[in-house]
């Protein structure tokens, strides 16, 4: 059983007295995790909230058209912090997925059930869990809107020419190739834009990779595999396709 003086340091818990923490220390249980594991997915049905003790809890979100699927950490929770909120909150379904991401986790699960049990018991209790939970989730919203709107500085910036003419030579499909690569590839430093006709139709689609503290490059008559062999080679590694460079 989670001992009543962690249970005093809990986001969820702040301001209860002993009497309620010991009611909701009661319903308590208490369990070590691995890495690597599942607490839920997204759009499960939510029934638990759930409280670090130690160790982290990323929360995630997940590209099933992916094969394997990719999963992308939206935020993390940690010691004193709560997570599967979705619970108290319609349509009562997860958000986000959840999976362990310390070597070891320790976590407390409270049923839904039992704690609405309880509240009902005490008003009291209800309102003031009920209000850290609101801000809770302010809190972790804000964090993504923050997220959201700083980007990282580019290193690499690579320009799809999709003029009327290079959308017509298949423009779109490199870009399409291109965003699938560099969403496998997890780096935050590359940019992808969109620019004009370089005054070349006969060469498009053409693509221009920037590499910082390097000459541009810019690439004619791409294809998706082209565009892919790009990306791995140039891109990544650091060597020129001159097979493909318009000159």
């Amino acid at each position: 059983m989670i001992s009543l003086d962690f249970l005093k340091t809990v986001d969820l818990l702040n301001g209860l007295n002993e009497d309620q923490l010991v009611s909701i220390q009661k319903g308590s249980e208490e369990k070590k995790v691995l890495r690597g594991k599942k607490f839920f997915a997204e759009r499960e049905k939510a029934k638990d909230l759930w409280i670090i003790v130690d160790g982290r809890v990323d929360l995630c979100f997940e590209l099933p058209a992916r094969t394997p699927s990719e999963i992308i950490t939206i935020s993390s929770v940690t010691a004193g912090e709560t997570f599967g909120w979705s619970s108290f909150v319609p349509p009562y379904e997860h958000r986000f997925s959840a999976y362990a991401s310390a070597e070891m986790s320790t976590v407390v699960r409270l049923e839904k059930e039992f704690l609405v049990g309880l509240f009902e018991s005490d008003f009291s209790m209800g309102y003031r869990v009920m209000t850290n939970l609101a801000s809770i989730i302010s809190k972790q919203f804000m964090q993504l809107q923050k997220s959201a709107t700083v980007l990282p500085y580019a290193k690499v910036k690579i320009k799809v020419h999709m003029a009327t003419c290079g959308i017509a030579a298949g423009a779109r499909e490199i870009m399409n190739a291109l965003v699938e690569e560099l969403s496998r590839s997890g780096r935050a430093d590359i940019q992808v834009e969109t620019m004009g006709c370089i005054g070349k139709c006969s060469t498009e689609p053409n693509i221009t990779v920037e590499i910082e503290g390097e000459d541009p490059v810019l690439y004619q008559k791409m294809t998706p595999e082209k565009m892919r062999q790009v990306f791995h080679q140039h891109v990544l590694k650091g060597v020129i396709q001159s097979d493909f460079v318009l000159t």
